[in-house]
C-alpha cells in the first residue's frame, strides 16, 4: 500500500501541459527504488502522456523534458515493451516518435520483441508503417539482423509501406559502422534496393536513391555495384550515353536527391550544391539584361545549344530560357532575359543577391556540329544573339571559320556584340533603321557571306520570321541549316507534350529533341500558330501581374 502511494502522488500530481509539474514528477520518478511491475506500468503510462503534449505547450523545454522521459522509461525495463508498442501504432506521427526511441533504448530485447509481432500486423498498412519506423531508432550494431525482414517486407503493394522500409534501412547504414554489416547483407541489400530505383512511386525512388547513397559512403557497396550504381545515376541524371525516352521517366530536379550521397568532400559537396544566387546583373539594352546565377552541378554539365527552365518565384510559370555562357570553375551559368511577359518581368525585376525558386536544366539536345571543317555562320535575333555564343565557339575551336550576324531593329537593341565578337572570326551588324552596321535584315548579310564564302554550316536563333527566312535562303544551296525552336515548353523533359513541334512530317519535342532542328524540315506555319494560342492568356497575366 505504501508503494502503491509514492506513485499515486507523483501521478495525482502531474500535468502534462505545465513545464515545472513534469520537471518535478520526473525528478520524484527518478528517485524511486525497487519498483514493482505495477509500479512501473502505472508510471509509464502516466508519463508517456507527455509525449502527446510536446508540441502544444509553446515551451522549448518540453521536448528535452520528453526526451529525459524517453530515458527514464526504457529504465524500467523490456516490461514496458508490449505497452510501447501498442502506443506506437494508434499514436499519432509525432508522439509516435518518442514511444519508438524509448522502446529502441531497449536495445536486443525491443528488436526480438518487435521481429516477433511484425508478422501479426502484416494485414495492417498503419501498423506495418509505424513498426518498420521503429526499427530506425536503433543504435546497436544487433539491429541488422532486422534489415533482410525489413526489406522483405518492403516489396509491398502499398508504396508506403515500401518507402518507410527503404527509410528504415538507410537510417540503419547511416548510423551503424560498416564492420556491422557483413559481405552477404551488403550485396543482398544491394540487390534489393536496387529494384526500386524504378518504382514508379516519387517517395520510394527518393528513399531508394538515398539508402544506396548511404551505403556508397559508408563504402558497403563492391567495386562493381559502385559502378553500376553510377551508370544508373548518369541515366537518371539524363547524362547516360543513350538517347532515349527510359531518361525522362524522371525529373532531373528529383536526382538532386541522389547526387548528396556522392559527395566524399566538401569540395564535391560544393560542386552539388545550388544556390540560384543571382551573382551578377547588367542591363543589356532597354528591358533586357544578363544574368549570372549560382548552378555549379549545371555548369559543369552544360553545352552548346542546350537550355534552362527558370521559376524565379514559388507562385511563378516556369519557362525556358537560352544559355549564353558559362564557368565551370566558379559554377555559373549565364542567361539573357528580355522582358515580353509576366514572368521575364518577374525575373528582371529581381536583383544581384536575390535567389530563383528553381532552376532546371541542363535541358534539350546540344547544336549539332559541322562534320568538315570550313565557313560557318551563326545568326541571332534580339536575344537569340547570346544563344549562339557557345556553338560560334565550339565550332571555331574545332577550327572552323565562324561568321557572326546579328540584327536588331536599331543600334540601341543590340546586345553582347562584344561577347560575340571573341567568340567569332567576323561579326556583321544589321539594324532595320540602319543606326548601326547594315541597314536590312539579318538575310542581307548572309546574302553578301554566301556570295563570297562557301559556307558549309548555319545556325540561325531568334524570332520564327527570321529563322524561317534563313533556312528558305539556304535551302537551294543545301547548306546544313539548323534552328532554335522556341516553343511553348511546360515540364522540359518530354513527358507533357506541350512543346511539339513538325519536323520532317514527323512530330517532334522542342525540349527533348531540341531545341535545334533541321531549319529545312521544321514546319514553321504550324510552330507560329502554336505560339500563338496562349497570347491572350499571357496578356491578361501582364494586366494583373503583381511583381
Amino acid at each position: 500500500m505504501e508503494t502503491n502511494n509514492r506513485v499515486n502522488v507523483i501521478i495525482q500530481s502531474l500535468d502534462t501541459h505545465s513545464v515545472e509539474s513534469v520537471s518535478m514528477a520526473l525528478s520524484a520518478a527518478k528517485a524511486l527504488k525497487n519498483l514493482t511491475f505495477d509500479e512501473k506500468f502505472s508510471l509509464t503510462k502516466a508519463l508517456s502522456d507527455i509525449f502527446y503534449h510536446v508540441h502544444h505547450t509553446g515551451s522549448t523545454s518540453m521536448p528535452k523534458l520528453a526526451v529525459t522521459t524517453e530515458k527514464l522509461i526504457a529504465r524500467f525495463g523490456a516490461d514496458m515493451i508490449p505497452y510501447l508498442l501498442e502506443e506506437i501504432l494508434v499514436a499519432d506521427t509525432e508522439s509516435a516518435v518518442y514511444f519508438s526511441k524509448s522502446l529502441a533504448r531497449n536495445g536486443v530485447a525491443g528488436i526480438d520483441f518487435i521481429l516477433a509481432k511484425l508478422d501479426d500486423h502484416r494485414e495492417n498498412d498503419h501498423d506495418l508503417i509505424n513498426i518498420m519506423q521503429v526499427f530506425s531508432f536503433f543504435k546497436i550494431p544487433e539491429v541488422v539482423k532486422a534489415i533482410p525482414t525489413l526489406l522483405k517486407t518492403s516489396a509491398h503493394s502499398n508504396h508506403q509501406v515500401t518507402a518507410m522500409g527503404l527509410y528504415s534501412v538507410g537510417r540503419l547504414v547511416q548510423k551503424l559502422r560498416p564492420t556491422a554489416f557483413s559481405e552477404e547483407l551488403r550485396s543482398n541489400m544491394f540487390d534489393a534496393v536496387f529494384r526500386f530505383l524504378s518504382n514508379p512511386q516519387v517517395l520510394v525512388r527518393k528513399n531508394a536513391a538515398r539508402t544506396l547513397g548511404k551505403m556508397l559512403r559508408k563504402g558497403l557497396l563492391s567495386t562493381e555495384n559502385e559502378q553500376k550504381l553510377y551508370k544508373t545515376f548518369l541515366s537518371i541524371a539524363g547524362r547516360d550515353e543513350h538517347h532515349n525516352w527510359d531518361r525522362a521517366f524522371i525529373v532531373r530536379r528529383e536526382a538532386e536527391d541522389f547526387l548528396p550521397y556522392f559527395c566524399q568532400s566538401s569540395l564535391y559537396n560544393r560542386q552539388y550544391s545550388q544556390s540560384y544566387k543571382i551573382l551578377t546583373k547588367r542591363l543589356l539594352c532597354a528591358n533586357t539584361y544578363h544574368f549570372s546565377i549560382d548552378a555549379p552541378l549545371i555548369a559543369k554539365k552544360i553545352e552548346g545549344g542546350q537550355f534552362l527552365i527558370i521559376r524565379p518565384h514559388i507562385l511563378s510559370e516556369r519557362i525556358p530560357l537560352s544559355v549564353c555562357g558559362w564557368n565551370r570553375d566558379q559554377g555559373a551559368v549565364d542567361i539573357v532575359v528580355s522582358a515580353v511577359g509576366k514572368t521575364t518581368t518577374q525575373i528582371n525585376a529581381m536583383e544581384k543577391g536575390d535567389f530563383f525558386e528553381d532552376v532546371v536544366g541542363p535541358l534539350g539536345e546540344r547544336s549539332v556540329l559541322p562534320t568538315t571543317t570550313g565557313t560557318c555562320v551563326v545568326i541571332g535575333g534580339g536575344y537569340g544573339t547570346g544563344a549562339i555564343i557557345p556553338t560560334a565557339k565550339d565550332m571555331r575551336a574545332l577550327g572552323n571559320k565562324v561568321i557572326g550576324i546579328v540584327g536588331a531593329r536599331q543600334a540601341d537593341s543590340l546586345i553582347m556584340i562584344q561577347e560575340l565578337n571573341q567568340a567569332c572570326d567576323e561579326v556583321m551588324i544589321t539594324t532595320n533603321d540602319g543606326s548601326s552596321g547594315l541597314k536590312g535584315m539579318v538575310t542581307d548579310a548572309l546574302a553578301q557571306v554566301l556570295e563570297r564564302e562557301k559556307v558549309i554550316y548555319v545556325l540561325a536563333v531568334g524570332p520564327v520570321p527570321m529563322m524561317k527566312a534563313v533556312s528558305e535562303m539556304t535551302r537551294p544551296l543545301t547548306i546544313n541549316t539548323y534552328v532554335s525552336l522556341n516553343a511553348i515548353m511546360v515540364d522540359g523533359t518530354g513527358m507533357c507534350g506541350a512543346c511539339r513541334v513538325t519536323v520532317g512530317g514527323e512530330t517532334k519535342f522542342a525540349c527533348f529533341h531540341g531545341p535545334d532542328f533541321d531549319g529545312h524540315k521544321v514546319d514553321f506555319e504550324n510552330l507560329a500558330k502554336r505560339q500563338k494560342m496562349f497570347a491572350k492568356q499571357e496578356k491578361m497575366a501582364f494586366d494583373n501581374m503583381h511583381i
